[in-house]
Order: C-alpha cells, then sequence, then structure tokens
C-alpha cells in the first residue's frame, strides 16, 4: 500500500503461493490434477469395494 497524496491510496494486489503447494501450479501436476477431478466428477461415489482396499491397504503395510 502506497499514500499517493495525502488522501489517495494506491493498493496494490498479489497472489501468494505457499512453497509447500507450489508444485501444484507445475504443468505436469496441474494436468493430472484436472483429469482427477473430471474422473471424480464423471464417476458416482461407491464403497463397494472398500473392505477390498482396506484388506490390501492393510496387507502393504
Amino acid at each position: 500500500m502506497q499514500e499517493q497524496e495525502p488522501g489517495v491510496w494506491l493498493i496494490r494486489t498479489a497472489t501468494v503461493i505457499p512453497d509447500n503447494e507450489r508444485w501444484l501450479h507445475e504443468p505436469q501436476a496441474a494436468s493430472d490434477l484436472a483429469r482427477a477431478v473430471a474422473w471424480s466428477t464423471q464417476t458416482p461415489a461407491s464403497d463397494a469395494q472398500t473392505e477390498t482396499l482396506l484388506g490390501a491397504a492393510a496387507r502393504d503395510e
């Protein structure tokens, strides 16, 4: 913020990306995320395979 003259202020805006989120804006990550979001909007949520997935995850530990 800068005061140009009494009563007149110049306010500059900025877009800030935290260091730990910068990778999300890399072309490959942005493309992967866009594909994942598109898939998730076209694929209905289901818990039909929950037990199978949890069992597989437990075996990988």
